[in-house]
């Protein structure tokens, strides 16, 4: 079921340190087929992404690592967020978005970003420690992470770039497969800016690590990889799917990504200025 290189670390999480310092940690049984990073600095690690809490992610972080850890989460939904709760050092970014799911400290967030009532998830209230500025760098010693914000396949949703590492963690922006923009609060034109303003910070060699993929032609998983032109090639679809004032249900990035689509998503494309 593992690709080489990829090896169980019980009978749900598989590991595979894809880069120096950085291991993805994926949950293959599951449908979504979630990979999680633990990005490893000389002074601390950063958790990208708990999956959906099917099984407790955070075990399986204390055996890898012994540095302390900050976990942040790409965006809400269900299946990134499940074990935020078995960490005690959660980070967010600083939207006002998020900042509006605060109750008594506690994070709260709609129905309509965690999404965890289509598959019967209830959400854990957790307390944040952090709000990182969008923008900004998180430092891990030895290793520097850029926090860019892009939306499009949810208005929360973040990245981080290793510019030295020649890595972007791309969560849920791009992944092999089929993009949800056919959900509530998916936003095309958001989808286009974010794509936009990613392709000048990110080079030619760049590895572009996200969050989902399914298994190559031989059924094997492995951390799912895409490249600058896969960004690109995003796009360039989002600008022919604009230009067509066209409403499919399905749209063509390239051989690898196709875009899924609902009415929500257009709207911001008819509305003026």
């Amino acid at each position: 079921m593992l690709a080489p290189g990829v090896v169980w670390h019980d009978d749900w999480f598989a590991v595979e340190e894809v880069a120096t310092g950085v291991i993805a940690i994926g949950e293959p049984r599951f449908h979504q087929t979630n990979w999680n990073y633990l990005i490893l600095g000389k002074r601390r690690a950063l958790m990208f992404d708990t999956g959906p809490g099917v099984r407790n992610i955070s075990s399986v972080v204390r055996s890898l690592t012994t540095l302390p850890v900050m976990a942040l989460p790409s965006h809400m939904h269900f299946d990134h967020t499940g074990g935020l709760a078995g960490f005690g050092n959660i980070a967010l970014a600083d939207l006002p978005l998020l900042r509006g799911c605060l109750q008594d400290g506690w994070l709260l967030p709609h129905q309509d970003l965690y999404l965890g009532h289509l598959e019967g998830m209830t959400w854990t209230p957790v307390k944040p420690a952090h709000w990182l500025a969008v923008g900004s760098e998180i430092d891990l010693g030895g290793r520097s992470l850029r926090l860019i914000h892009t939306p499009g396949h949810s208005p929360d949703s973040v990245s981080l770039h290793d510019q030295a590492g020649d890595l972007l963690f791309a969560a849920d922006f791009v992944y092999p497969g089929s993009l949800y923009a056919q959900i509530v609060n998916a936003d095309l034109e958001a989808y286009l800016s974010s794509a936009e303003a990613l392709l000048p910070r990110i080079s030619e060699s760049t590895v572009v690590l996200a969050a989902h993929g399914a298994p190559d032609a031989e059924h094997l998983h492995r951390a799912p990889r895409l490249a600058r032109s896969d960004i690109a090639d995003l796009a360039q679809s989002l600008r022919r799917l604009k230009a067509s004032g066209e409403q499919p249900a399905q749209w063509p990035v390239n051989d690898r990504m196709n875009l899924l689509l609902s009415s929500g998503a257009f709207r911001s494309w008819q509305e003026p200025g």
